[in-house]
């Protein structure tokens, strides 16, 4: 840009997982601007390795080894020039974008920060850039006490020009800052609002630990002890859990006291004694080790054996056999995990297909050796770890283990209690490293550092508390909590008879239907979204918006009853009060454009294409993204749910060259729940073929693009029928009828293509080899990416018979991970029709399939694909069918009390989950029974009694309800309450619409 520099900071480093680079730091006013000194564009790690064999060939006097290394020496050096020919000579990021700060240490040495950075979708005048194409940077700004002065000098610049929503560690708040984060995050866990997952990340991020930087990787427990049966270990037995009250040397005892007799004996006036040589999370012994299959990790691995794998018998091969070892008696195993044994099954198979070697008994080394119950699916095996990790037996242990890494067990007397006691350089402050003058003395000490590893920085000096668990009514349930998805012994026996579902076993008070008002028929409801604690915001398949206000009237009696069923799904007792707003307009508030009505909505192209933000804007309104002239232009329309109406509209033409077909958004920022500034990335998709990426930020000026920041191509100018994008991931995929593209919105970047299944016989059971069939991703939006690594997309297979007298068309769900593998598919009943949206939860353990009939919930596993969960059901008969076309949940995505659908009937059903008394009594200052009168209090004594008398029949009961219903309507009419529960007070409107 043309910003002044304001600051500039010599001798700073660029710390990556690929290697550093040295070079100076500009602050302007808007930008950050790092310039590399380096003229050859070479890591620190490969300008390391070159002076080590060039060393190697000056001292070696063998001529003919000597010949050899030089043409290995003139190998490596043109290797290293290729690469680090396409390295760019400076970065720049973006101030606005930054999400978090924090004060990092690297070596020991009090002088980095890490920051982060909301997904950039790339850059503003509609490229790729490199400018942006990072998630966090890592900067160490020197040595010594000049090095922690400039660094605090700098994290003042960034963070005083940083946006406010930005979460800042001040160098004079930092202790508090602490405080106040680590408490925040460990009531959420304890209260259940934060899974265990996300919880070792928080504690590791907040305890310095980084992806940036291999010497402080985060570190995660080894959980199950069970890597040698066929069947899948029983979860719910705490025989098959590693003790996590102990460190990892201390699981064996007779090797436990080989180590504290070498405590006790060992003598050296200037090195404290320890009980273990070797580290749980070093660069080389274990993050490199575990991840050498993957980029940039080999070539590290590579970098320290000389250009070569190490030996074979060395490498990471086998999961049990790497946990024998390090239960078993080898002095110098004490290894514990990374996350991605709980999140990333890439990193057991060989994708690069790289020569491993082979070992001593033969074997030639490829994917890891996993154990038998896994049945050779690193997915599977990963899914099992994932929900070890989330059981209860982890859960109760789990505090003991963060004693010993992050707690009070780590230092002192307590860790040599605990038998928790390493090589004193791993612990922060054993050694002022910022005092050595001497520069050798300096990078010696900082050298041995690195190679024994790093002790995160201690978060709790008391004993970390316990969970609350799953049966306590202070717990705040999230949805695949409620569908029982990490409950792996459940759903290995499909055990769903004698266990509640939040949405099949509810009672019928547990449910409002919002009927549309007469006459009929109406267009189906294809977007909702809640905003506020007591509203909802539809649009319809002609582009109207539908406003509708509710509220929980919670029993008054029912509270130490539901102390005494915490556990209970069904246990908040009430009902709910909801209307359709019927507000004065002098037009109808509607899309800018939208086709003309069809005679049925049969067709996708018939139906309003459209897509709901899910954060505020200024004014507190919501950003409407639709198809603005059906050409290719573009709308952004700025709705105020309070007050029913349109407050601005922004049209942008020819944003492509064809109709718009898809949109799907996706928060980023606040708006996520994470930091910095909020807003919406949006992936919009085309009839031309292509696809375009838009970004969004909330802020008071509501400046809206007026470009795309990235397009996307790779479907042949095939009509693109689906979209979707996940910004946690920096993630996005455009589908046509034979090919699934996912791309990286950072740099706009195509990771993968996926092309429909060949065989899916398996799942429509139809195996006769005389029917020809044809597969092709179904012409409809529903496709979802989830958080947990997977891609499900809906198929119509096509069969007919050579003669044409058989023909069939099955649609079916499918699954595949986000490197292509297929893993599974599931066929829908032909009664269901194809599914017109895919939702998934916060976790991505499940995804929610809106289709014919209701809202089905399948299960994202490797073990069970997509197995079926739980259905909310809607009803209709079989020549009204009635299907759902979209589903959102509130007032959070990660613990939700509500939830809602939108029909084609033109109604809104509305669904109480868990706890949703609680948070209406918290909430109901601006709850809807104040806008409609104390009159509604009077329902309790009729409503609310008549409908809890069919608790427990279920909502598959739907005609039985449908009656129930309408005496309730009657009722609580004749009190002059109309509309509640029903057809509410109509107004007058167009029925035409």
């Amino acid at each position: 840009g043309n910003d002044a520099v304001d600051l500039h900071y010599n001798n700073c480093m660029h710390i990556k997982a690929e290697g550093n680079r040295d070079g100076t730091l500009f602050v302007t006013s808007t930008y950050l601007v790092f310039e590399y000194e380096d003229a050859n564009g070479l890591y620190e790690g490969e300008q390391m390795a070159i002076d080590e064999l060039k060393k190697k060939i000056e001292s070696d006097e063998d001529d003919r080894d000597n010949a050899a290394n030089d043409m290995h020496y003139e190998r490596m050096i043109q290797h290293y020039k290729k690469l680090a020919a396409l390295r760019p000579k400076s970065m720049r990021w973006n101030i606005s974008e930054i999400s978090h700060i924090y004060l990092r240490r690297y070596r020991l040495r009090d002088s980095s920060i890490e920051l982060f950075f909301i997904p950039s979708g790339g850059d503003a005048t509609g490229g790729p850039g490199l400018s942006s194409a990072m998630t966090s940077v890592l900067l160490d700004f020197g040595s010594g006490n000049e090095g922690n002065l400039l660094r605090d000098e700098a994290a003042n610049a960034i963070m005083s020009r940083s946006p406010t929503s930005t979460v800042k560690q001040w160098p004079d708040k930092s202790a508090q800052f602490l405080h106040e984060h680590l408490r925040n995050i460990t009531i959420g866990w304890v209260k259940g609002r934060v899974s265990n997952f996300d919880y070792l990340l928080a504690l590791n991020c907040l305890s310095g630990r980084s992806f940036n930087d291999l010497c402080q990787y985060p570190v995660f427990p080894w959980v199950l002890s069970n890597y040698k049966s066929d069947e899948i270990p029983n979860l719910n037995d705490k025989a098959n859990y590693r003790d996590l009250t102990k460190p990892m040397g201390a699981l064996n005892p007779d090797r436990l006291k080989e180590f504290l007799e070498r405590f006790r004996t060992f003598d050296d006036p200037m090195i404290p004694p320890f009980m273990y040589g070797s580290h749980y999370s070093t660069s080389a012994g274990v993050v490199l080790h575990f991840l050498v299959r993957l980029h940039p990790f080999a070539s590290l691995h590579r970098q320290l054996q000389g250009g070569h794998f190490d030996v074979a018998d060395r490498l990471f091969s086998s999961v049990s056999r790497t946990w024998d070892m390090c239960t078993g008696q080898s002095a110098s195993e004490v290894k514990e995990l990374t996350p991605e044994w709980y999140c990333n099954p890439t990193f057991l198979r060989n994708i690069n297909k790289f020569k491993l070697g082979t070992s001593q008994d033969g074997q030639t080394l490829g994917d890891v050796e996993l154990p038998p119950w896994a049945k050779g699916s690193p997915e599977k095996f990963v899914e099992v770890l994932r929900c070890a990790l989330e059981s209860e037996i982890c859960t109760s242990m789990l505090p003991g283990w963060i004693d010993l890494i992050f707690g009070r067990k780590q230092q002192g007397p307590e860790a040599v209690e605990s038998n928790n006691v390493f090589f004193y350089l791993t612990y922060y402050g054993s050694c002022d490293v910022a005092s050595i003058e001497d520069e050798d003395m300096r990078i010696a000490t900082e050298l041995q550092i690195a190679h024994f590893g790093q002790c995160p920085m201690q978060l709790f000096w008391r004993p970390h508390v316990q969970k609350l668990p799953r049966k306590s009514p202070r717990r705040r349930l999230s949805l695949s909590e409620m569908l029982g998805v990490f409950d792996l012994e459940n759903l290995r026996q499909n055990s769903n008879i004698n266990r509640q579902l939040p949405f099949e076993s509810a009672p019928i008070s547990h449910w409002v239907h919002l009927y549309a008002p007469p006459p009929g028929p109406h267009a189906p409801l294809i977007s909702v979204r809640f905003v506020f604690p007591d509203r909802c915001i539809a649009i319809d398949a002609l582009g109207i918006y539908h406003f509708f206000r509710w509220a929980w009237k919670a029993d008054s009696e029912q509270g130490d009853e539901s102390q005494s069923r915490s556990y209970d799904l069904f246990s908040d007792k009430g009902y709910f009060v909801a209307q359709r707003e019927l507000p004065h307009f002098r037009s109808v508030p509607r899309l800018r454009f939208s086709r003309p009505k069809p005679e049925n909505w049969k067709k996708k192209s018939d139906v309003a294409v459209v897509a709901i933000s899910k954060c505020l804007y200024a004014t507190r309104s919501l950003l409407v993204v639709s198809d603005g002239d059906g050409k290719g232009g573009l709308c952004f329309q700025f709705v105020d749910p309070s007050k029913c109406t349109i407050q601005g509209e922004v049209h942008v033409s020819s944003a492509h060259s064809s109709r718009i077909s898809a949109i799907h958004m996706d928060p980023i920022g606040t708006a996520a729940g994470v930091g910095g500034a909020g807003g919406e990335v949006a992936i919009v998709g085309s009839s031309d073929g292509t696809a375009s990426l838009w970004r969004f930020i909330s802020s008071p000026a509501c400046n809206l693009p007026l470009r795309p920041r990235l397009r996307f191509g790779g479907h042949g100018g095939k009509n693109i029928g689906a979209v979707a994008v996940n910004s946690s991931l920096n993630l996005c995929a455009t589908v046509s009828a034979f090919r699934c593209c996912i791309f990286n919105i950072t740099n706009g970047t195509m990771l993968r293509s996926i092309t429909p299944p060949n065989n899916v016989s398996d799942a429509t059971g139809i195996k006769d080899r005389t029917i020809l069939s044809e597969t092709r991703f179904a012409d409809s939006n529903a496709i979802c990416i989830t958080s947990s690594g997977f891609v499900v997309l809906v198929c119509e297979s096509k069969y007919w018979s050579k003669d044409k007298s058989f023909q069939r068309i099955i649609v079916t769900l499918q699954l595949f991970t986000l490197e292509g593998e297929h893993i599974g598919s599931k066929a829908l009943e032909s009664w269901r029709g194809i599914p017109g949206k895919i939702s998934s939860t916060y976790d991505g353990r499940a995804v929610m399939v809106c289709s014919g009939r209701g809202v089905s919930f399948h299960l994202v596993s490797a073990i069970k694909p997509l197995y079926f969960i739980d259905e909310w059901q809607i009803g209709g008969d079989e020549d009204d069918i009635i299907s759902a076309h979209d589903i959102d949940f509130g007032p959070s995505p990660s613990r939700p009390v509500v939830a809602a659908t939108g029909l084609s009937s033109g109604a809104l059903r509305i669904h109480a989950l868990k706890n949703i008394s609680e948070w209406s009594e918290e909430n109901k200052k601006s709850s809807v029974t104040e806008a409609v009168g104390n009159v509604i209090g009077s329902v309790k004594g009729t409503g609310s009694k008549v409908v809890g008398l069919v608790k427990g029949t279920g909502s598959r009961v739907f005609g039985l309800g449908k009656e129930i219903g309408r005496e309730t309507i009657g009722d609580v009419a004749t009190r002059g309450v109309s509309g509640f529960l029903g057809g509410l007070g109509l107004g007058k409107m167009n029925p035409e619409r």
